[in-house]
């Protein structure tokens, strides 16, 4: 062991002394990234020399948690490798745990590249999900603010459009054509669709990338304007407007994230940097805005200071609207163009109904002298009325915006109005879309929706019926039923066909982001190494899957399927098994015996 430890060290002794005496030193500091699968590393410097690549990367991840730099991880320029001769402040193949801030230093030992070297990758091709990050620049010359692959229309077009967009009182098939610029194979693991709307939250769509060229398309049901974001490998490439009935062309910069990683370091300059572009969206406009137009809430502008455990819901209210009208006068002070300022003021006046909604008291920080069985006094209608006094209603600015949901939710707690009155309808609309994708709303109701003052809500309705009947009849032959069962037999009964094999037991909903992830990482095993008569897939979910949505994905979910009731629901994870969050799995074995088994 000592024999091999001298070893080592003389080795990394050996590649840092040939390093340091090197006479043609190269620096490149803060090098962009082309594209990356993780937003772990940041490399804060490259040196190069005659004799080695030495790299001084940043690594992050939540305190107390780890990250491990494989032995195997080597450097590829010119279609060549260059191996890892040495390390500092990690050891290869050892975890290496976060301090406090998340955030640790350390130096990796390459071997030297070529000096026409102009770009190099850095990889982990042992790992499923090792790290790739590709096309890592030398030169210092590359174009951030128009990356490589985007049209040469959208380049340098920052400038606001004379119209104000306007929210879209319309429905139809959207469809998104998806560009991944920068794009490497075995870059990108994942990407999902989510699409954030007035009336019904948030969708999440799943994209089948090209790998050979990274490309892709989705097209869905879209009802109102939608605010999307592509999410790649988990992280956020920015957001974008769309309208019903568009076919828009997304162009997604791979290069975003690194970017954006290296910007919160103060020694770095960076220059304009955007996640995406549209091209064929009547909302290109305000898509392809310079980020540098955004406008930044300084640190003294924080919500969360202003909100104490033992307000009031009056001075809880107040707090809000001094925040709100704070920000506004914020925005109205800055150089940043009328849209800029406009999307400032609707997205702090929806955070504060996002306080109001979900009564943020609750979770302030609580004084000593408070007691633990304190009692907040209800939000009220009223409210709401002095919350929603501050603005126009009528502004399309307020609808514009991620959390616009938040708008609706609101108007569905005030005090009811008649059918001319938006925001009477806005509440009522976002209930009625509720019961329509249960398919709970009567034609009486939807009768009543005629008389609305916009014919969009109960033509909206109707569609969103239609489609979830149509789904509900295709997967009825899908479904198993167990309504009848009770809580304490369902296990065993939902088992017993299946006596004498394997079978893997999946709690989900259709609303739990990482319960979709892992069924669409499963699909493939389940024709490949997993492909067996004794092996069964059984799925379980429960009615907070709304009927509609949970129709229209299990034909595409192989196995067999289960939507169970709130008391069959809550036995089942509270008293039989300790499920504490979802995706949870239990695995049935031949002899019947069982046991939770979430390490699978």
């Amino acid at each position: 062991m000592k024999k091999l430890f001298l070893t080592l060290f003389v080795a990394f002794a050996t590649a840092v002394l040939l390093w340091a005496c090197s006479s043609s030193n190269r620096v490149v500091r803060f090098p962009l990234v082309g594209a990356s699968n993780t937003r772990m590393l940041v490399f804060e410097k490259v040196e190069l020399t005659d004799t080695a690549t030495v790299l001084t990367v940043r690594g992050f991840n939540d305190p107390e948690h780890w990250i491990k730099v494989s032995p195997s991880i080597h450097l590829v320029a010119q279609n060549k490798e260059y191996e890892l001769i040495g390390s500092k402040g990690v050891e290869p193949g050892k975890e290496l745990f976060m301090p406090e801030d998340g955030d640790s230093c350390f130096t990796l030992i390459f071997e030297p590249l070529p000096n026409a070297c102009s770009e190099f990758d850095f990889i982990d091709a042992d790992a499923k999900n090792g790290w790739r990050m590709y096309g890592i620049d030398l030169t210092g010359k590359r174009d951030v603010a128009n990356p490589t692959g985007l049209p040469r229309e959208l380049k340098y077009t920052s400038k606001e459009a004379s119209d104000t967009p306007e929210y879209a009182y319309t429905f139809g098939e959207t469809t998104v054509n998806i560009h991944l610029m920068g794009y490497r194979e075995g870059c990108v693991t994942d990407m999902v669709f989510p699409v954030n709307s007035m009336f019904e939250g948030q969708r999440s769509i799943d994209v089948e990338i090209d790998p050979a060229t990274g490309t892709g398309s989705v097209t869905f049901m879209q009802y109102g304007t939608g605010c999307a974001f592509p999410v790649v490998n988990g992280c956020g490439y920015g957001q974008f407007f769309i309208a019903p009935n568009e076919t828009v062309d997304l162009y997604v910069n791979l290069a975003y994230i690194n970017q954006t990683l290296q910007y919160n370091y103060e020694n770095y300059k960076n220059l304009a940097i955007k996640g995406c572009w549209t091209k064929g969206s009547v909302y290109d406009a305000l898509n392809n805005q310079d980020s540098e137009d955004v406008i930044v809430l300084p640190d003294s502008l924080s919500i969360g200071e202003l909100i104490r455990y033992d307000m009031t819901a009056d001075e809880f209210t107040g707090a809000l609207i001094d925040f709100y009208r704070a920000v506004c006068e914020h925005a109205d002070a800055q150089k940043s163009g009328s849209w800029a300022k406009e999307m400032c003021k609707a997205d702090a006046f929806n955070t504060c109904l996002i306080f109001l909604n979900q009564d943020f008291r609750r979770w302030a920080e609580r004084e000593s002298s408070v007691t633990a069985d304190y009692k907040h006094d209800p939000i009220l209608p009223e409210h709401y009325a002095r919350m929603f006094a501050c603005v126009d209603i009528e502004n399309p600015w307020l609808l514009m915006n991620y959390r616009s949901e938040e708008v609706a939710k609101a108007a569905q707690k005030m005090v009811s109005g008649g059918y001319d009155d938006t925001l009477a309808c806005w509440g009522k609309a976002r209930g009625a879309v509720e019961k329509a994708y249960k398919n709970e709303l009567t034609d009486a109701e939807l009768q009543t929706m005629r008389s609305w003052n916009n014919s969009f809500y109960a033509d909206m309705c109707e569609e969103i019926l239609r489609c979830t009947r149509k789904s509900i009849a295709k997967s009825s032959k899908y479904l198993e039923h167990v309504e009848d069962i009770a809580p304490e037999a369902l296990f065993q009964a939902i088992i017993a066909p299946h006596k004498g094999k394997v079978i893997l037991v999946d709690f989900w909903n259709t609303w739990c982001g990482p319960c979709r992830k892992a069924i669409k990482e499963i699909k493939p095993h389940k024709n490949g190494t997993l492909a067996s008569d004794n092996i069964v897939w059984i799925y379980i979910a429960s009615e907070t899957s709304p009927i509609g949505t949970y129709s229209e994905m299990i034909p595409n979910i192989k196995g067999i399927h289960y939507r169970v009731n709130e008391t069959q629901w809550d036995y089942l994870t509270s008293k039989l098994f300790d499920i504490d969050g979802i995706p949870s799995y239990v695995l049935v074995k031949k002899d019947g015996t069982f046991s939770l088994r979430n390490d699978l």
